[in-house]
Parts: structure tokens; sequence; C-alpha cells
């Protein structure tokens, strides 16, 4: 899985750090009121090919920044959504991810294999406030599912993933940072998994036997986000750590490591912003 689950889209870059940013904005709407916020900016992350890969990318470019707010489509630091409340403490969503990936057909393990493609995810999450908190603040119970697809010459569906975990955020840390926690699990369909853990037999070489993923348990995550904004100034960092032990593709030679670290961080500048008052 190159990820991203949540904005929680950590595996592209524009999507992620665009996200990033976002988390670094204090301002909450108003339930009666929808906000726009347009800007842009620079990011970068540091990531491995693909979950289990040994080698590693360091990107740096140019990005948009937005920011969406309305009553029921929202776009800030937890990913673009639709949003529903079921109950006080139940939310459902709608959300999306995409995972642009660099070129990583210098893999090692994967020389003579199809190129890694683009991948966008779209599906439902049942939200549970656990603390009472509201969405905003507190620990929150996350348990999204999501068909992917791979994007390239066309688009091709590639299995879904679940991703439960518990989210904790603090809106006021030191004054002027805001910081969510998410710990969570991560499970893939065998198709997903097969897309990019197998070995068909015409890829087999000497160093590469033939390996067939099954579905099931694909690791577990840790990962920390800080951000900030001063007047229109933002910048975020987030920092993730998987582990992939026990996933039941580890015996995969397409797997080098267990676990790693990711880095991602992003500056941005709001220069256009738009409110309006919803209609009740």
């Amino acid at each position: 899985m190159y990820k991203n689950f949540g904005c929680k889209s950590r595996y592209g870059a524009v999507m992620a750090v665009t996200c990033l940013l976002a988390l670094s904005s204090t301002t909450i709407a108003s339930e009666l009121r929808s906000e726009l916020h347009l800007g842009a900016g620079i990011g970068g992350q540091y990531l491995p090919h693909y979950r289990g890969s040994s080698e590693t990318h360091t990107t740096v470019l140019p990005i948009p920044v937005i920011q969406y707010r309305g009553r029921i489509l929202k776009s800030d630091n937890e990913g673009t959504r639709l949003e529903f409340s079921l109950a006080e403490r139940i939310e459902f969503n709608v959300s999306a991810d995409l995972a642009l990936r660099e070129s990583i057909d210098d893999n090692r393990l994967r020389a003579g294999m199809p190129e890694l493609k683009s991948e966008f995810q779209l599906g439902p999450s049942i939200n549970i406030d656990l603390t009472g908190d509201g969405f905003k603040r507190g620990f929150i119970l996350r348990l999204p599912i999501r068909p992917a697809f791979a994007i390239g010459d066309g688009v091709d569906y590639i299995g879904f993933t679940a991703n439960p975990m518990v989210t904790w955020i603090s809106p006021r840390l030191f004054e002027d940072w805001r910081m969510s926690l998410d710990l969570g699990v991560l499970y893939g369909s065998r198709d997903y998994h097969q897309h990019y853990y197998s070995v068909a037999p015409k890829y087999v070489t000497q160093e590469r036997p033939e390996y067939s993923a099954a579905d099931g348990f694909s690791g577990t995550f840790t990962e920390l986000g800080v951000g900030s904004r001063k007047g229109n100034l933002m910048y975020g960092f987030n920092f993730r750590y998987d582990n992939l032990r026990h996933a039941s593709f580890a015996a995969s030679p397409l797997v080098e490591t267990d676990n790693y670290w990711s880095v991602t961080f992003g500056v941005g500048w709001l220069f256009k912003s738009w409110f309006w008052a919803d209609d009740v």
C-alpha cells in the first residue's frame, strides 16, 4: 500500500502536503458558514518506493493549497470528503485518497516488472467520537474501507483496503501548534496485495521466485502530524512509522524490510479567501 488512508493521502506528494498544510489551520467553520481558501506553497517527502521496499526517494515540488469547509463537503486536514451526521457522536464520511508516484522503474527488486502506477482510493468511513469532544479534538475511532484503482493509461480496479485507527487531536499545542496522532492497523484484499507483492511466473528470476500474495493483515502504523498558522502563512510536518512484521505478504521476494520511517513537510501561503452563509 502506498497510501493513503485519510489525509491521510500520505504518499502522494501534492495531495499529502496540501492536506498537511491544512492541518496547520486552526479556523473552524461555523455549521452555517462555508469557507474557501486558495494558496500555493512548496512541499517535500522522503518515502520508500512502496511499503516493504528499502529503496527510497526524496521529492520537493510546488503545490496548490486548497481548503474548503461546507456543511457536507469538506477539504481540510481530514482529507476531501462528504460528511453526514448519523448520531451525536457518530459520523459517516465518503472520502478519497490519491497517491502520485514517481517513476520507480529503477527499483532493484522489481527490475523487469511493470512499473507501479499512481493509485486512487474512494470509499466510506464510520467515525466515532470516543471522548465527546467532537471531531476536531480528543479521541476518534475511524473505520474506513476503500476500493483502490491504479491510474495510468486507464483506470484499473486493484482491490480494497481497510484501515481502522484511533486518532487523537490536540487543537492547541504550545499555543500556536496543532497536533494529531494516529495509531492504526492495515488490511488489504487479495487483489490489492497481489498488485504490489505477487511475482508471476514470467517475472521469475534466479533471485526472485514465484509468489502469490494472499489477503489479510498488512501491518501497523503510527503517524504524528504537527502544523501551525501565522496569518496567511501555514507550515506543517508529518512523521510516520510503518511496521510490516507478520503481514500476510511478508514472505514476498519484493519485501526487503519490515519497518521504515517516512517524512512529509510543507510551507504554504493563502492569498485568497471567501466566506458565505449557508441556506438553512
